[in-house]
């Protein structure tokens, strides 16, 4: 997997169109086509552009692209979905203080008796 197919399943995740990454990011649609389908890889200035226009980080996408890799033999390949939403709760739970945290937390205890 490469860089632009998670940003096509960012993008797509987020139920936005080419043309509106693309404007926000300050490219045309047809150029991050291209990234999407592995034609072409983005600068890294442009690649921090499209991250901020799907309001995440470059890092988060890598971690994303990281665990979309295939695991060594025998070992169980990663469940892609769940990492993704757990990519994304970090950036959210780096925000928070302690006294949040433990209160998400216990939240999230609650959400597995359901």
């Amino acid at each position: 997997m490469k860089i632009g197919t998670i940003l096509r399943r960012q993008r797509e995740n987020r139920f936005e169109t080419l043309e509106d990454v693309a404007f926000r990011a300050g490219t045309d649609a047809s150029n991050l086509s291209r990234i999407e389908r592995g034609l072409q890889q983005p600068s890294i200035t442009l690649l921090a552009q499209l991250a901020a226009a799907l309001d995440t980080k470059v890092s988060d996408l890598y971690l994303i692209l990281e665990a979309s890799q295939p695991t060594a033999p025998g070992k169980p390949l990663p469940n892609e979905p769940w990492r993704a939403d757990l990519v994304r709760l970090q950036r959210h739970l780096r925000e928070l203080d302690k006294s949040k945290r433990a209160i998400l937390i216990d939240l999230a205890r609650a959400l597995r008796k359901y």
